[in-house]
């Protein structure tokens, strides 16, 4: 072991040299694509082991001894560069010995960040994230998002400078013509809602910012994994506003308004699953016992006792937002029937959604508010069910998810009214799918 001003030397020497040189334009210039990188890799290929066997044999000094901080604080940098996921200039599997042995290192170094470290990678990402300067930095960009991950693991509270920071380089990578950088910043911004305090969250008025900003592009459904981390990071934001006023409400309003319209758009299944599913959490997200609910919904219902027990918990729930958006869920999920026709796959995935909806918002309405909307809704939607169950020829999921449905519809005409009578032009079709219900099962 060489504890040494060489050592030192040597070890900073090659951390730079697999530093992601910067950009000679900016990113919104030029198509940047992974053939741009091979030499990078080449050059990794032969200097990281040589990085690796430096700090396998001196590990004790590196990791614990106080001179050498900056050390510790280049080598976070560059391990949060190199297992930043995804990016273009992400090294491929063929190398994954080497991604391997990065996480190692980050993991070990994690234990052992200090103040000193913490202020030196802070300037260095506040030189090279710079408004002016951040769209020739691609290392940079990613290896941010990966420090913060690796810096607030185990809920580790984000300072109220980082906060700022980090909101500010949120917007500025949102504003690229290109998808990566505008997903990064969401990352970013769903990074800060997490691990940041919510008082400093509030006090920067960051959830306002951070909503207003990613609203604006939900439109977008270019990517599922996308879709998901925008309509993920919304949510957060509802989770800092303080008082569930006016405001608040017409936030949730504006995101069920867009839901709804961008399930007509989604040409996927996966897509429609995956919006229907943010519909059925604004349904309850304001509600006393949403954790009883989230915790009902997870259950397998067509297990008896989950079903009686999901029913009887989404039953009683009373929050405005059904109210005020049953009608157009109706009409959604009317018009998401004709993707049940498609295959068992996409019929399985989207009727266990399509219950779970309707279970939070429409099933606690009072029949007397709906039973106008419903005559409509049952005799197209429960017909789309039979077409799907001849049309996959008797699947045995989808007879079972269609027959769990029929007795929800049951539930609902026999337990929905405040005065325990079914209004008198929905008894027909009560009586319909009690005989419905035992034909599916024969």
């Amino acid at each position: 072991m060489m504890a040494n001003d060489t050592l030192i030397e040597l070890i900073s020497e090659q951390i730079e040299i697999c530093m992601l040189p910067s950009l000679k334009v900016d990113l919104d210039e030029v198509q940047t694509l992974p053939t741009h990188f091979k030499d990078y890799h080449s050059m990794l290929e032969q200097e990281l082991p040589k990085l690796y066997d430096l700090l396998h044999k001196n590990e004790v000094v590196f990791l614990y001894d106080l001179p050498y901080q900056e050390i510790r604080a280049k080598l976070v940098l560059l391990l949060c560069e190199l297992t930043a996921s995804p990016t273009i200039y992400r090294l491929n599997s063929d190398c994954e010995p080497l991604l391997r042995n990065a996480n190692q290192l980050l993991r070990k170094l994690a234990s052992n960040c200090n103040k000193a470290e913490e202020n030196f990678i802070f300037k260095y990402y506040e030189e090279k994230l710079h408004k002016n300067c951040w769209k020739r930095q691609p290392g940079a960009v990613h290896g941010y998002v990966r420090y913060l991950e690796h810096r607030h693991i185990n809920d580790v509270k984000m300072s109220m400078q980082m906060l700022a920071f980090s909101l500010a380089v949120g917007l500025n990578v949102r504003e690229s013509f290109q998808t990566e950088y505008k997903q990064l910043g969401v990352r970013i911004f769903t990074l800060m809602l997490k691990h940041g305090r919510p008082d400093d969250i509030q006090q920067l008025n960051v959830q306002s910012v951070i909503y207003e900003n990613v609203f604006r592009d939900v439109q977008s459904m270019e990517t599922l994994s996308g879709t998901i981390c925008n309509w993920d990071c919304l949510l957060l934001c509802l989770d800092h506003f303080m008082n569930v006023d006016v405001f608040t409400w017409n936030h949730c309003d504006d995101m069920l308004e867009r839901l709804i319209q961008n399930i007509s758009l989604a040409s996927s299944t996966e897509m429609s699953v995956s919006l229907m599913h943010f519909i059925t959490k604004l349904g309850y997200y304001f509600a006393i016992n949403k954790n009883e609910i989230a915790a009902a919904l997870a259950t397998d219902l067509t297990q008896s006792n989950h079903l009686t027990e999901c029913l009887q918990v989404c039953a009683s729930l009373n929050v405005c937002t059904s109210y005020r958006w049953a009608k157009s869920i109706l009409q959604m999920l009317v018009l998401e029937s004709e993707k049940l026709l498609r295959s068992v796959d996409a019929a399985t995935k989207l009727l266990v959604e399509m219950q779970r909806c309707f279970l939070v918002c429409v099933l606690p309405i009072p029949l007397q508010a709906l039973h106008v909307h419903l005559q409509e809704f049952y005799a197209k939607f429960v017909a789309v069910l039979l077409e799907g169950v001849t049309v996959h020829q008797g699947n045995k999921q989808v007879q079972m998810l269609t027959q769990l449905f029929i007795q929800i519809f049951i539930y609902q005409l026999q337990s929905g009214s405040t005065d325990n009578q079914t209004p008198c032009n929905l008894k027909t079709y009560l009586t319909a799918l009690e005989n419905l219900s035992l034909i599916i099962v024969k």
